[in-house]
């Protein structure tokens, strides 16, 4: 049995920010996107981009081998 890629990514984004009730998880096509806090895209992105690619290969992993998902960080636009 597949989970739905958005359920894993939203357990597991707030699982590393300190406000997870701040998370939003939305699927664009075959990429979810993540909102955190102001603030909180470091803790998400982890350094060197850790903690993403993490993610990234597992919410692939669960999900259907057929269907290709990424998982990106969904930032307000600045200006």
């Amino acid at each position: 049995m597949k989970s739905d890629p958005t359920d894993l990514t939203l357990f597991l984004a707030q699982s590393v920010v300190d406000q997870p009730s701040l998370v939003r998880v939305s699927k664009r096509g075959p990429t979810v996107m993540v909102r955190v806090a102001p603030g909180e895209e470091g803790r998400f992105i982890g350094r060197q981009g850790r903690v993403i690619q993490a993610i990234r290969t597992l919410v692939r992993a669960a999900s259907d081998p057929r269907e290709r998902v990424n998982v990106d960080l969904d930032a307000p636009r600045k200006g």
